[in-house]
């Protein structure tokens, strides 16, 4: 009879990454971040989660090991449970261990005295590609721990910036109760203009996704130069959207009635809204052994390039099509799971009952047809061909309006490395249409580190004539540079 290799488990390991831990700082200090749940199958399969939460006032990063209340198993179990926060190479700060009981629903907070560690003297360290790393291994209290079973999780924090305009006419006679309606792929709501004692704008949330938690609100008046008058931020949390109606964004203040020919040119009012998202998405995967590691790295080049020329015929030929992006000239087939896959656009119009999914096709009418079959390539394969500053501008616009954030940042970097100065005014103005801070600073750097030939140039006199807020904001960098 063979001898028996494989040693039966007796513990669980769960591993969780939070990828982007920096938007945490979007949140107030104390908020609870929950990993995903697990199965301890060593443990009567009993299932737990992790909460990390910064503690106020203190030094603390705290954790909870909670067994989950919709558990299997016993009324009480008793575990014996080692916790601790890992960084690069396996380095750990000091592992917690002990016994405890727990109950269906009970939880037990855990503290490691290392906020400023991990945050800041060794953020390195500790926060590899901006990701922090808890691990907590489950066994019976009795038993001594032989083989653990791992269970790796991920939890994706991501922020998302968006922004439009509202006209509103007539405004010194306008009526309590005007709407405006506002939907994407995260949320809807309608801005509604109230009165009481005097008038306000409210947000009343229709629908958001699940993965949200937190909004922030800026609100500004557009005056008759096209200049804005910045009336404060408001920010709400996940039980703020609960509830469905915020706080007003804005109280309209006295100066509106004071200078109508600023801010009210024809009675007409102008609004800009820019709000920011941020959004936690969670997954569960497979850690490869290091033997996997290393044939799937001798193995990847050439798989990957096989793997393109495959998707970029499927792009190109449209076998088994289930969908069309129509231009004003020109028709592409495409794949509904594969456009779904890559922006959450196109999945949000195939999700749900809207015109694209209905009539099988999307209209597309605002980009040129390169545009769109650079943009369907990028979907399908990744690559970028052949790019010149035209075409990365164009298929930048194209990236933001469907939120392909990858497809986005290549370009913004190929534009970043092309600025010159004939085109950085150009590149500018791309870069505050599609309120790209990152963009918009590299390219006001760069504009202030060859002031001496920009400024004396036709272009740069042209734009400040055109564009005087965003020339104003260069020059205003510069006097806060000296």
């Amino acid at each position: 009879m063979a001898a028996k290799t494989d040693v039966e488990t007796n513990g669980c390991t769960f591993q969780w990454k939070i990828e982007n831990i920096s938007y945490y700082w979007w949140l107030p200090v104390g908020y609870l971040m929950e990993s995903p749940p697990f199965i301890a199958d060593a443990v009567e399969g009993t299932k737990w989660r992790l909460w990390l939460w910064v503690v106020e006032g203190e030094n603390d990063i705290g954790v909870y090991l909670q067994r989950v209340e919709d558990c299997s198993g016993p009324d009480i179990v008793e575990v014996k449970f080692q916790l601790a926060i890992f960084g690069k190479c396996d380095s750990f700060l000091t592992e917690i261990s002990d016994l405890e009981r727990f109950a269906k629903a009970k939880h037990l907070e855990i503290t490691f005295d290392a906020r400023e560690r991990i945050f800041l003297t060794d953020r390195e360290a500790f926060l590899p590609e901006d990701t922090l790393t808890v691990e907590c291994t489950l066994q019976k209290a009795e038993e001594t721990l032989v083989k653990s079973k791992h269970v790796f999780a991920r939890t994706v924090w991501n922020g998302n910036k968006r922004s439009f305009d509202w006209r509103i006419d007539e405004f010194s006679t306008a009526q309590p109760g005007i709407r405006k309606n506002y939907k994407d792929d995260l949320i809807e709501f309608d801005l509604v203009l109230n009165e009481d004692f005097e008038k306000r704008m409210d947000i009343e949330i229709i629908s958001f996704d699940d993965n949200i938690r937190y909004i922030s609100w800026n609100t500004s008046i557009i005056d008759s130069e096209g200049e804005t008058e910045n009336c404060g931020i408001k920010k709400c949390f996940l039980h703020d959207l609960m509830n469905g109606i915020l706080p007003p964004t804005l109280y309209f203040p006295k100066m509106l009635l004071e200078n109508k020919s600023r801010w009210l040119p024809n009675d007409v009012l102008t609004l800009n809204f820019k709000f920011a998202f941020l959004i936690t998405e969670n997954f569960y995967c497979r850690k490869k052994s290091k033997l996997e590691d290393e044939v799937v790295g001798k193995e990847k080049s050439q798989s990957t390039a096989v793997l393109i020329e495959e998707l970029k015929s499927l792009c190109i030929d449209g076998i088994f099509s289930d969908t069309e992006l129509r231009t004003s000239t020109k028709t592409f087939p495409a794949h509904k799971a594969i456009l779904s896959a890559r922006s959450p656009v196109f999945r949000n119009m195939f999700s749900h009952d809207m015109k694209e999914k209905i009539s099988g096709h999307v209209d597309i009418t605002d980009f040129e047809d390169d545009t769109v079959h650079r943009m369907l390539l990028f979907i399908y394969t990744a690559v970028t061909d052949d790019l010149q500053l035209e075409s990365a501008s164009k298929l930048y616009a194209a990236a933001d309006k469907y939120h392909i954030l990858t497809l986005k940042s290549r370009c913004s970097s190929f534009l970043k490395e092309n600025l010159c100065p004939a085109n950085a005014c150009g590149i500018l103005v791309l870069a505050d249409l599609h309120n790209d801070d990152d963009l918009k600073s590299a390219v006001e750097d760069y504009i202030l580190e060859q002031r001496k030939q920009i400024f004396s140039s036709q272009e740069w006199k042209d734009f400040m004539s055109s564009h005087i807020k965003l020339a104003a904001d260069v020059m205003y960098k510069r006097l806060c540079q000296e």
